[in-house]
């Protein structure tokens, strides 16, 4: 079956419209543990992420990009053209939410309910995993057969003395961050299996909850709680209060704000959960000079993923076109920030 070209047609990818079905597509095969990600004007950080959570262990990462000037989406289409990950550009209508939009539109054009365990995450937001060798598979081996969702804290990062950005890995560059109980870190993320069972994906968690059974949420320091059938699962994990906030053997580093510079570009981008052309009126001074304050020396992601990420992204860099495009990519930001004054 032909694939639809990469014009911006809903559900296209970066992938050749001649070569054939995307693999892992059938309707009986399984797709292991499954990272999705929504993406606009990302473009200088996209490849670390990717080279992240690929070195983790996911077996599929899909990834949407939303209407990107920066480059964000040739990148995209070369690591789709690589196997690396599978591109899926969002093509969107007025009154579309984009993240929503994108993670139902990869749902139903890749079969995503086939996932045995998916999860959601931001580009600026990195999975750590503190059991095992530091695999997604390490993680999910700490659920029991009854456990439906596992909830992870954050840790989120500040910025450094120096408001100019530089080309670079975001983990090394940025490595203070706020208290554990601040509640920056109150915003949870989730991986889940079953996702049959669930209406719809959004960026936190799955939602909708079909079943008739309560669910059982696995927190990362062993505890559990349950939530019953009919409960809209947003109020449970979307934010938790600071008392309930767990860093045990899994949680997201978050680099929510990274240089003065990048902040100042990400306040022109409208957020991801609101239709377009709406300002964006979260990311403002006051949210910078919160997270700003970060002041806890915390290197322990560069020691435990450090040298596995830069080896996948060296790997990365030499399929074809990838190097070519992160270079657009870092030279269309820069230029973008120039123009700030």
């Amino acid at each position: 079956m032909q694939q639809p070209d990469s014009s911006g047609a809903r559900g296209a990818t970066g992938r050749d419209p001649d070569a054939g079905p995307v693999p892992g597509t059938g309707t009986d095969a399984r797709l292991g543990h499954v990272l999705l990600s929504s993406m606009k004007d990302e473009g200088p950080y996209a490849l670390e992420f990717v080279a992240h959570h690929r070195a983790m262990g996911f077996d599929r990462l899909f990834i949407a990009s939303n209407d990107c000037s920066d480059g964000t989406d040739l990148l995209l289409d070369a690591l789709d053209r690589g196997g690396a990950i599978t591109h899926y550009r969002n093509d969107l209508s007025p009154d579309d939410i984009p993240q929503h939009a994108a993670y139902a539109g990869m749902r139903q054009r890749f079969g995503l309910d086939r996932a045995d365990w998916l999860m959601v995450l931001d580009a600026d937001e990195f999975l750590s995993v503190t059991v095992g060798q530091g695999r997604v598979q390490d993680m999910t081996a700490q659920a029991q057969d009854g456990d439906d969702i596992i909830m992870l804290s954050a840790k989120t990062f500040g910025t450094t003395p120096d408001p100019d950005w530089y080309p670079g890995l975001v983990t090394e560059q940025f490595q203070r961050r706020l208290a554990l109980g601040h509640r920056a870190n109150c915003p949870v993320k989730t991986i889940a299996r079953g996702i049959d069972r669930f209406g719809v994906i959004h960026n936190h968690s799955v939602n909708i909850y079909r079943g008739t059974e309560p669910l059982t949420v696995l927190r990362s320091d062993g505890s559990r709680f349950q939530i019953p059938p009919g409960i809209r699962l947003w109020r449970y994990l979307r934010n938790i209060p600071p008392d309930q906030i767990r860093h045990g053997f899994a949680h997201y580093n978050h680099y929510a704000i990274k240089s003065m510079a990048s902040f100042a570009l990400r306040q022109e981008r409208q957020l991801g959960t609101d239709p377009a052309g709406k300002d964006n009126d979260r990311h403002t001074l006051g949210y910078f000079d919160n997270i700003a304050r970060a002041r806890v020396a915390d290197g322990d992601f560069v020691t435990r993923h450090g040298a596995a990420l830069r080896a996948e992204m060296a790997r990365l860099l030499t399929l074809p076109g990838v190097a070519e495009a992160q270079a657009e990519a870092e030279r269309r930001y820069a230029a973008r920030i120039a123009a700030l004054g």
